[in-house]
């Protein structure tokens, strides 16, 4: 009986397939590449420059500072930080939370205010490739990445500002 019984639970526990195990650890985000096209500006005017992806849009002035601080809008790499100057194309991964992002882009701090929307600068953005006029939503996943995405950044030539 002893060995029926040992049989049976050798069976079992070699037949599991791992049906209890955590899913891959995949932070989930996006992950692409910005262009800068022409001239970048002079250094003192880049405060700093960010990724951001936007769970509001259309976005106005009140909702900007707002958001960041909520986490309604994510910044990448940090709200401390910024991306490279002068650097283009680069690479960028950003993680994010599943959900439904409207609005994703480059933005350029240009003002010492913070929270003035005034410092602030829309210079690129990730736009629908089937209507063109409009910004692309990317919606994130748990444990995935949205690769491949474009982002053409013109300091001269900027996008619709949307606040």
């Amino acid at each position: 009986m002893k060995i029926i019984f040992l049989l049976s639970f050798a069976f079992l526990l070699f037949s599991c397939d791992g049906g209890l195990t955590l899913p891959p650890g995949v932070q989930p985000g996006i992950e692409g590449t910005i262009t800068v096209s022409g001239s970048w500006p002079p250094a003192d005017s880049v405060k700093s420059l960010w990724l951001f992806a936007s769970q509001i849009f259309p976005l106005d002035s009140s909702k900007v500072v707002a958001g960041i601080i909520d986490g309604k809008i994510s910044i990448f790499p940090s709200v401390s930080g910024s991306l490279p100057y002068n650097v283009s194309p680069q690479q960028f991964n950003m993680p994010l939370s599943p959900g439904s992002y409207f609005y994703v882009g480059i933005l350029q701090r240009h003002g010492d205010n913070f929270v003035n929307p005034d410092s602030y600068t829309v210079v690129g953005v990730l736009w629908d490739e089937t209507n063109p006029l409009n910004p692309r939503s990317v919606t994130v996943r748990d444990f995935e990445v949205i690769s491949g995405l474009t982002i053409q950044v013109d300091f001269y030539n900027l996008p619709p500002q949307p606040f």
